[in-house]
């Protein structure tokens, strides 16, 4: 006999005895003295279950499939974005001293690139305060300017900001002066216009750190049996967690009492506990059957998943909790893929969502099965799985407006203009007739006007060698805000859209990706960083198309932790060939990033970076953020690197014609 069986038969026994004694069908012969003992023991076993029922486990938590899994926005907080300007001091400084002397790098950094001024310059501008317009921030970076506020202000601020501390206050306002900096600048690119800055009534937070969910439940050490099906254990809900303790404590205190209403109703809530403890949750043998309307959808089409479930077991499920093991790249956005059902033996059920496919390749987890019994006082968990997945390659359809690449070195017949003059379509100019110059190519109107010969000389078109380069990075793994695509999506869709308009010109086009490759995932070990060489035609266009949707380079999901890009970037170069340019795709949120496009470019490679910009305003550490990547922008366009700036609220077609609109290489 178990502990259970004979916990619930000494119950049984306690609560049918008790009954009987107080109807008066069995006559108990004790004295108070033993009455009252008997009491102060039950009285004392109940709080002792009590003080024990703490550390019970409540019932499983389930995923949640509706929600994507979010990228996080470059500049979380405010210390992270202030990382991005500190400088190396010697010795201790205080919190709030090394916030201002972040912020004055800060503001040195964007009076440089967007003013004009020398380190010298911006530093006196900071002394002095004529850098912004907004008093108190000029005297919060500033060792010389009055930081008193007068009463007004002070009721002013205390109004609009609630108890937020003076410091705090300048910290924002420093920060708003800051990107307000050349933010509408456009000499330099196609950038952003940040917020208007509003020193009364700004709504932005001083910092806004989220979460992300628990899933925790998407892997699994537990062995799977033939079927497919993982069990977790058997544990308690909790659901009647106390119901026992309560019954025992209302038996004392009604022995001790001598009250035969409170001793009945704790006998009740005996056998109530004794009902949670009758029975356990079967060990259900069911088998699921997944179908999808589409296994190689194209991005953004809704595909309809059917997923049935079926007890394959000779016994009765009486409550059965199915969440389907939805791929964390995708999200529920019709239906639900969640179900609460009663299985008969041989019994099926079926239920029905939709999904959005998302560029790349989406295994579906195992999907989780809760089977509780009657009372809900145990669960059994197991994970039932079947192979799914879908592939959804990105569009290789191209871009409207022409790819802005630099002008072609190569000596392959094409179509990509370069600044030498000779054989083409566009004109270049006018030179001095030679023997054997083709006769199409003579000016017949000068020959016609002055008698005198003259060659005509055109743009020479030769064939571009491109290897587009994703930046896979885990801190390229950035997003504007919750739900918003991130700049590895961003720039893989756009890699598939490059490369389309690139082949179908006639161009040679390559693929390579930085970035962490297993994901920390079986069966990754050793698996080499994207590499194809640049070539042409449909069978190198299929190898381009299945690479960024399958590689494990460019899951949609971010990595768990970073990788050494630096050997992966020399073995780049080594197979680059001295002719061959490079399209950057890259968010540009650290200075690894721009250290990328340095290094290549020293090895003499024409670099062009595409940069799709996740960042936001939101909060003071984000407005901080995007001045650095401004900067960053900026610094490499002085160095003869064109960037191409993406905003976030405009597709690749918009920004490519807004650069060949430009006429900026």
């Amino acid at each position: 006999m178990n502990r259970r069986t004979a916990s619930l038969l000494l119950g049984g026994v306690a609560f049918v005895g008790g009954t009987a004694a107080i109807a008066g069908i069995v006559v108990l012969g004790l004295d108070r003295s033993t009455i009252v003992l008997v009491g102060l023991l039950v009285f004392v076993c109940g709080v002792g279950f009590v003080l024990r029922r703490r550390d019970t486990r409540t019932r499983t938590e389930t995923p949640d499939p509706e929600r994507r899994i979010e990228a996080p926005t470059p500049g979380e907080s405010l210390s992270s974005a202030l990382s991005e300007f500190r400088t190396r001091t010697a010795g201790y400084s205080p919190a709030s001293r090394r916030t201002v002397d972040d912020l004055r790098s800060a503001a040195v950094a964007a009076l440089t690139r967007f003013e004009g001024d020398s380190v010298e310059e911006a530093t006196a501008r900071l002394e002095d305060g004529t850098w912004t317009d907004d008093r108190i921030a000029a005297a919060f970076l500033s060792d010389s300017l009055d930081q008193r506020r007068s009463v007004r202000e002070r009721l002013r601020t205390a109004v609009a900001r609630g108890r937020e501390s003076q410091f705090r206050d300048g910290v924002r306002r420093t920060v708003a002066a800051i990107a307000a900096i050349g933010s509408n600048e456009t000499a330099t690119g196609d950038e952003r216009p940040l917020p208007d800055y509003d020193p009364e009534g700004g709504t932005t937070r001083f910092d806004d750190r989220g979460s992300e969910p628990d899933r925790d439940y998407r892997t699994s050490t537990d062995p799977a049996d033939d079927s497919g099906i993982t069990l977790r254990g058997l544990h308690s809900t909790a659901y009647w967690a106390g119901i026992g303790a309560v019954a025992l404590v209302a038996v004392g205190i009604g022995a001790i009492a001598e009250s035969a209403a409170v001793v009945l109703s704790g006998v009740v809530g005996i056998g109530y506990a004794g009902f949670a403890r009758a029975l356990e949750p079967p060990t259900p043998d069911v088998s699921i059957e997944r179908t999808v309307s589409d296994d190689a959808p194209e991005p953004g089409a809704e595909v309809d998943v059917t997923v049935t479930i079926t007890n394959e077991s000779d016994r009765f499920v009486p409550d059965l909790r199915f969440v389907d093991g939805v791929p964390p790249g995708l999200a529920v956005t019709d239906g639900s893929s969640r179900l609460g059902t009663a299985l008969r033996p041989g019994e099926s059920v079926s239920l029905e969502y939709t999904v959005t496919a998302q560029r790349g390749r989406h295994e579906f987890d195992p999907a989780l099965a809760i089977a509780r019994d009657p009372s809900q006082a145990a669960e059994r968990e197991l994970l039932v799985e079947t192979e799914t997945a879908l592939v959804c390659d990105p569009e290789l359809r191209p871009v409207a407006a022409p790819v802005p690449l630099r002008t072609a070195t190569g000596a392959y017949a094409g179509r990509h203009p370069t600044a030498e003059g000779g054989s083409g379509t566009t004109f270049h100019s006018v030179r001095e007739y030679r023997p054997n110059d083709p006769l199409a190519r003579i000016d017949w109107n000068r020959r016609a006007k002055t008698g005198d010969l003259a060659t005509l000389d055109f743009h020479e078109e030769r064939a571009a060698r491109v290897v587009v380069l994703v930046d896979a990075r885990k801190a390229a793994y950035l997003a504007p805000g919750p739900g918003e695509p991130h700049a590895v999506d961003r720039s893989v869709a756009a890699a598939g859209r490059i490369a389309g308009s690139l082949l179908e010109a006639g161009e040679t086009v390559g693929l390579a990706g930085l970035g962490p490759v297993g994901r920390g995932r079986a069966g990754t070990t050793g698996a080499e960083p994207c590499w194809l060489p640049p070539g042409s035609g449909r069978d190198h266009e299929i190898r381009l198309q299945e690479r960024l949707a399958t590689h494990r380079q460019f899951e949609t999901l971010p990595p768990e932790r970073e990788s050494r890009w630096v050997p992966q970037l020399r073995t780049i170069r080594s197979r680059l060939s001295s002719e061959t340019q490079i399209l950057l795709l890259s968010p540009l949120c650290d200075s690894a990033s721009t250290d990328i496009a340095r290094r290549l470019d020293a090895r003499g490679h024409a670099v062009t970076v595409v940069s799709p910009d996740p960042t936001a305003t939101a909060t003071v550490g984000q407005q901080l953020a995007a001045v650095a990547r401004r900067v960053r922008l900026a610094d490499l366009r002085r160095a003869d690197v064109p960037v191409v700036d993406w905003p976030a609220t405009d597709s690749i077609d918009d920004v490519f014609a807004r650069q060949a609109a430009s006429g900026r290489q």
